[in-house]
C-alpha cells in the first residue's frame, strides 16, 4: 500500500523552489504558474502543502492557501493540484482534507477557491467536501478564462 504524508512546508532551499516551479508549469502551465519570486513569499506568509509519497519524499500533489487581508476568518485556495501521475489514487482527498483540518483549527470561517467550470474532478472533490458554487467570475484571469467560485463554511 502507498504511503503518503501531508507536509507543511515552512522553510526552503534553492532545489525545493526549483522543483516546486518545475510542478507548477507541469500541472498549470507556463501562464497560470507562479515562479521563484511568489513561492518564498507564499511559504513565509501564506501556506504551502504537499503531498508526498514515502519514501523518497516525491512530491505528489500541492496546495497553496492564503489569508484574507480583508476578513482574516477567511482563506483562498490559491492553488490546488495533483500531479497526473498520482491522480485517482485518493491523494487529493486526504490533501484537501489535512488543509481543511488545519483551517479549521486555525479558527478560520470560510475557504474560497475557484475552478474551471469544465474540471468535473476537481468539482466533484469540492463538493464532496461541502464547497458550494458560489458564482462564475467572468474573465477572472483573462478574457474568456471564467472561472466558478467555490466556498466552504467550516
Amino acid at each position: 500500500m502507498e504511503r503518503i504524508t501531508i507536509k507543511h512546508i515552512e522553510d526552503f532551499d534553492c532545489e525545493l523552489i526549483k522543483t516546486l516551479c518545475e510542478l507548477e508549469v507541469e500541472n498549470l502551465g507556463n501562464e497560470a504558474s507562479i515562479n521563484q519570486w511568489v513561492i518564498p513569499v507564499l511559504i513565509r506568509y501564506g501556506m504551502i502543502y504537499v503531498a508526498e509519497k514515502l519514501p523518497g519524499n516525491e512530491i505528489a500533489g500541492v496546495c497553496q492557501v492564503i489569508r484574507s487581508y480583508k476578513d482574516p476568518s477567511d482563506a483562498f485556495i490559491h492553488s490546488f493540484y495533483i500531479r497526473p501521475g498520482f491522480r485517482g489514487r485518493k491523494i487529493g482527498k486526504l490533501l484537501l482534507k489535512g488543509i481543511i483540518n488545519k483551517l479549521r483549527s486555525d479558527d478560520l470561517k470560510k475557504v474560497h477557491l475557484t475552478v474551471d467550470p469544465k474540471n468535473i474532478s476537481a468539482i466533484a472533490l469540492y463538493s464532496f467536501f461541502g464547497f458550494k458554487r458560489s458564482l462564475i467570475r467572468k474573465d477572472e484571469y483573462g478574457e474568456g478564462v471564467n472561472r466558478d467560485l467555490y466556498i466552504l463554511t467550516l
